[in-house]
């Protein structure tokens, strides 16, 4: 019980602490929120948790991204490389990634853009159930143990005067 608490305030100030070290810097970092790049703007990484990111400038380093999008608009490009979990994303004409492409339980969309490195491309959903089948897992032995406890506790007996024959 008192792991809860501390491991929820752990998590709190590690993705803080991530969030301040992109913001001092020309790297973006969000959680539950959309990052634009603006179209005369140049940053670095971007790494992103449930949210958006739309490119409509330049990306010099990295993108990270899950459990969100990923628009690179016509003629803007990445120069490193794209990692995605569970993320549609959309090239349009002319958009460019320099590096690698891994993308895992999302669509793709490429209206003629280009990539420099390998690409990796699984759209089937049943990919980002692998990293959640531990909690399911564990779920479903809960749910079976609760289940099989309220099946063997014995009903209390019926209203003495309710079901009475007449």
């Amino acid at each position: 019980m008192r792991r809860l608490p501390i491991l929820a305030a752990v998590s709190l100030l590690s993705i803080s602490a991530v969030v301040a070290h992109a913001r001092s810097s020309e790297d973006r970092a969000g959680v539950g929120n959309h990052i634009i790049v603006g179209e005369n703007e140049t940053v670095g990484d971007v790494a992103c948790v449930f949210c958006d990111v739309v490119v409509h400038g330049r990306v010099t380093g990295d993108v990270a991204i899950a459990f969100g999008k990923l628009q690179v608009d016509e003629g803007k490009s990445i120069s490193g490389d794209v990692a995605a979990f569970a993320t549609p994303i959309t090239l349009e004409e002319g958009a460019s990634i320099g590096g690698d492409l891994a993308a895992v339980g999302g669509n793709f969309t490429e209206k003629g853009a280009t990539i420099h490195g390998n690409r990796v491309i699984s759209s089937s959903p049943l990919w980002v159930l692998i990293p959640l089948a531990p909690i399911l897992f564990v779920g479903g032995l809960i749910w079976l143990l609760i289940t099989t406890i309220r099946n063997r506790t014995p009903m209390p007996p019926p209203y003495p005067g309710r079901y009475q024959r007449m």
